[in-house]
C-alpha cells in the first residue's frame, strides 16, 4: 500500500476553489440529476417502457470507443465506453486522468485556439471561460473513459444535434429557455480515450460553440494549476468526499423568538453580539458609498444612470415535475417589480476572535456581516415562512432578479456597520427579516 500524500495548503485551498465554483453553477445541478450507468440498473429496469421506446439513436463511428445518443420525448441518454477492441492488454498500462495526479496518473490541459475574443480562461476555477458579458460562459470537464463508462440521462431536452468537429464526433442536447446552460455538449478523443462534457451558456451562439469545438486540443500536464477536472474522479470516490447536495438550513424560525430593533443577540458560537441599531429605506442608491458596493453587476439590473431605483420585468421560474422524470424549469410570464433599498446600521461588539490575526479578524468579521440575509416572510402557526422567488429579468437566464444576500458592507467605526440589501417591494410589504441561520440569529426588521 503506498503512503497516503499530504498535499500543501495552496493545493488543498485551489481544488476546493475548483470544486465550489463547479456545485454554484447549474451545469454541476444538472449533473446531480443525471446518473453513472453503474448505479442505473434498477432505475432502467423500472423505466423499461421509457428505454424500449427510444425513437431516435445515433451511432458515432469510432474504432476504439462505442459513442452514442438515444433520444425519447425531452430524455436523451448519452454513452460512451471503450471498445472490445480498445480494451487491449497494454490499456491496463495506460495512466488514469486526474485534476489532482497521483503516482501512476496524469492530468489534462486544455488548448482552445479559437475561443472567442471577448473570453478567456477563469484563473481561479479550472475548466471555467467567462466574458464581460454575463451571458456568455462555458465550463469543461473531463471524463476518462478508463475510469469508467459515460451513461448519463438529460430531461428536459428539446433538441439534439450530432456534429463533426476538427474529425470528431460532438453531440450537442439542447434546453429550454429558462437555462442558463443552454446546452450540453460531448466530444470524444478517440485516440485518449476521453470524453469532454461542456456546458454552453445561452449567450454562446451554435457557430462559435462548432467553432471552439473543432480546434480544442488536448495536453498532459503535471501542474494542477492548469488542469481540467475529471468529472468520474470526483465521483467515483478516490476524491475527498463531497456531499452530492447542499443543504439549505431547515431549522424553523419561530416568531416569538425574534428580537426587535434595538435588542441585542449573542451569536451561537459565542463570536460576537449584535445589535441592530436602525433601518432606512430609499428609492435610489445615491446615499451609498459606491466604494462599497459588493455586487455591481446585480445593482446596475435596478437602476437608471442616476441611481433611481427603476421598474423591471420579473420573470419567475418554476419547476415542472412529471412521473417518472427528473423536473424541467420554465419561465412564467413577465409581471413588473421594483426594489427598495433597505440600508441597515449594525453594532457588532464583545468580540471573541483574540485567537486570529488582525488580518484574519477582520476577514472573519467581514465574513459574519456578509452571512446574514434580509428575507420577506409569512406566519405559519407561529413559525416564519420564510419568502423565497426564483426569478430572472425579463426572460434573460442567468439575470438573477431577487436575492436576500448583502449588495454593500461599510465600517463607519466604534464596531458600527452599514449593510444593504435590494428587496422587490411586493416581498417586503408584510414582514422582513435579518437573519443569520448558523449564527441562530433573526431580527424583525419590519
Amino acid at each position: 500500500m503506498k503512503d497516503k500524500h499530504i498535499f500543501s495548503k495552496a493545493y488543498t485551498e485551489r481544488r476546493e476553489a475548483v470544486l465550489t465554483a463547479m456545485r454554484r453553477e447549474e451545469s454541476i445541478k444538472a449533473e446531480n440529476r443525471a446518473y453513472s450507468f453503474k448505479h442505473m440498473i434498477l432505475k432502467m429496469m423500472a423505466s423499461a417502457a421509457i428505454l424500449t421506446a427510444l425513437t431516435v439513436s445515433v451511432y458515432a463511428a469510432a474504432q476504439w470507443i462505442e459513442f452514442h445518443m438515444e433520444k425519447s420525448g425531452d430524455e436523451v441518454r448519452i454513452h460512451a465506453s471503450l471498445s472490445e477492441t480498445g480494451k487491449s492488454s497494454d490499456s491496463e498500462e495506460k495512466p488514469l486522468r486526474s485534476w489532482r495526479a497521483e503516482d501512476g496518473e496524469i492530468s489534462v490541459s486544455l488548448q482552445i485556439p479559437d475561443l472567442p475574443a471577448d473570453m478567456s480562461e477563469d484563473r481561479t476555477a479550472s475548466g471555467k471561460y467567462g466574458s464581460d458579458n454575463s451571458s456568455r460562459s462555458m465550463t469543461i470537464n473531463g471524463i476518462d473513459l478508463r475510469r469508467s463508462d459515460l451513461d448519463q440521462i438529460i430531461s428536459g431536452a428539446i433538441n439534439t444535434k450530432q456534429l463533426n468537429v476538427g474529425g470528431r464526433s460532438m453531440y450537442v442536447v439542447e434546453k429550454g429557455e429558462a437555462y442558463y446552460y443552454n446546452r450540453i455538449a460531448y466530444i470524444v478523443f478517440e485516440e485518449d480515450e476521453l470524453v469532454l462534457k461542456l456546458w454552453i451558456s445561452h449567450g454562446i451562439t451554435d457557430e462559435e460553440l462548432h467553432t471552439l469545438a473543432a480546434t480544442i486540443t488536448l495536453e498532459y500536464t503535471t501542474d494542477t494549476l492548469l488542469a481540467i477536472p475529471i468529472h468520474n474522479e470526483l465521483v467515483d470516490g478516490t476524491s475527498t468526499d463531497v456531499p452530492d447536495v447542499i443543504c439549505s438550513p431547515d431549522d424553523p424560525i419561530y416568531e416569538a423568538d425574534l428580537i426587535r430593533i434595538g435588542e441585542s443577540a449573542r451569536d451561537d458560537s459565542d463570536r460576537y453580539t449584535i445589535t441592530v441599531n436602525d433601518v432606512d429605506v430609499y428609492d435610489n442608491i445615491g446615499t451609498l458609498d459606491s466604494d462599497f458596493i459588493l455586487r455591481r453587476d446585480f445593482v446596475n439590473r435596478f437602476v437608471d444612470a442616476y441611481g433611481k431605483l427603476i421598474p423591471y420585468n420579473r420573470t419567475q421560474i418554476v419547476w415542472i415535475e412529471s412521473e417518472g422524470k427528473e423536473p424541467t424549469k420554465a419561465f412564467r410570464e413577465d409581471e413588473s417589480a421594483i426594489k427598495k433599498l433597505f440600508v441597515i446600521t449594525v453594532t457588532v461588539e464583545d468580540v471573541s476572535m483574540d485567537d486570529l490575526s488582525e488580518e484574519d479578524r477582520t476577514t472573519m468579521l467581514k465574513a459574519c456581516i456578509n452571512s446574514y440575509n434580509l428575507s420577506g416572510y409569512t406566519v405559519n402557526n407561529g413559525k416564519l415562512d420564510i419568502i423565497s422567488i426564483d426569478a430572472v429579468v425579463d426572460h434573460q437566464p442567468g439575470e438573477t432578479a431577487c436575492s436576500s444576500e448583502p449588495i454593500y458592507r461599510e465600517y463607519i467605526g466604534d464596531g458600527q456597520w452599514r449593510v444593504a440589501y435590494l428587496i422587490d417591494e411586493d416581498i417586503s410589504e408584510n414582514g422582513l427579516i435579518m437573519n443569520d441561520y448558523i449564527g441562530g440569529i433573526a431580527v424583525k426588521i419590519k
